[in-house]
């Protein structure tokens, strides 16, 4: 079988909903394919990071590769939230290590020959060089990076356009269950799957697969036949769906009868899938590693207590 060309793969896209079809083996294994959504996709747009609360307190930080690009979102001394490159301006090395919430204190150190940088990226000093270095040359590049709803954003090329008017739409059921109360986060979990990372959104995105994949989880608490389609577009999509919850709770039944029992699901391409409930925000984040590998993140914010175990489930 003959591969598609680019060409053809956007030829696909466009076609009307009656002439749809799957997109071919090549959409997902090409490395071609995977180099361009690297270069359009995630360097080009807003790409989800992380939950503020993850890096509330002054110096918290959360590192990552994005599609080759290593950055680091921290939360200066001056309480401000940055997007810098996590590379040392002297050798390349890896500042922070990624894929992890830390904290770095004042000043970011380099691992290798201790260069270090204060906290907004401005180069500060080089033990034991032997001639000056031009201090406004090697500080670190910043990243654009915003904040809608709590939930951290980075776009790399700095040329996006503002988020919070595409995302507009979803903040009524935000609002709906009061998505601004304090919540807790919980413990971040990462899984490697050997999977290109569109699979991974497109299997997060739907419950189909519940009554089969999940007989002896999920399905006794999400039925496949309780979930529906709400509204969305290329930009946001809105799901819901009802389910059993485990160990009754009759204060919030009583005060909330309308959340209580059913769930929201928000997916915010290309990374973000997140579940709304009466209690909590869990998500699920897919990092692209290669083009059948991905990173993917569970984590969650909780009312109160966070449950033990594996608490982000409905995937």
């Amino acid at each position: 079988m003959t591969t598609p060309t680019i060409e053809e793969l956007q030829n696909k896209l466009k076609a009307p909903l009656g002439e749809a079809e799957a997109l071919p083996f090549a959409a997902y294994t090409e490395p071609e394919v995977y180099k361009l959504e690297g270069q359009k996709i995630f360097h080009n747009d807003w790409v989800f990071v992380c939950a503020s609360q993850y890096i509330s307190n002054l110096g918290d930080y959360f590192a990552f590769d994005l599609v080759g690009e290593p950055v680091v979102v921290l939360r200066g001394q001056d309480g401000q939230l940055r997007a810098l490159s996590n590379a040392c301006r002297h050798r390349g090395t890896q500042l922070l290590d990624s894929y992890k919430v830390g904290n770095t204190g004042k000043r970011i150190t380099c691992p290798y020959h201790a260069w270090n940088y204060k906290d907004d990226g401005e180069f500060s000093n080089a033990p034991f060089a032997r001639s000056e270095v031009e201090k406004d040359d090697h500080c670190l590049p910043q990243f654009g990076i915003t904040e809608w709803q709590g939930l951290v954003f980075v776009n790399v090329s700095g040329d996006a356009e503002p988020l919070a008017p595409r995302l507009a739409g979803v903040e009524k059921y935000l609002d709906f269950y009061g998505h601004s109360r304090n919540l807790t986060p919980a413990p971040i979990e990462t899984e490697i799957w050997s999977a290109n990372w569109k699979l991974a959104m497109e299997n997060a995105m739907e419950s189909y697969h519940l009554f089969k994949v999940h007989t002896e989880t999920l399905e006794k608490y999400t039925p496949t036949k309780d979930a529906f389609y709400m509204e969305g577009g290329a930009d946001w999509s809105v799901t819901g769906g009802k389910y059993i919850v485990k160990g009754y709770n009759k204060k919030y039944a009583d005060e909330n009868p309308a959340l209580y029992g059913h769930y929201t699901l928000i997916c915010l391409p290309p990374t973000f899938v997140g579940i709304l409930a009466y209690n909590s925000l869990t998500w699920l984040n897919v990092f692209p590693l290669a083009p059948d590998r991905c990173l993917i993140f569970s984590a969650g914010l909780y009312e109160g207590k966070v449950p033990s175990g594996k608490y982000t489930n409905y995937f």
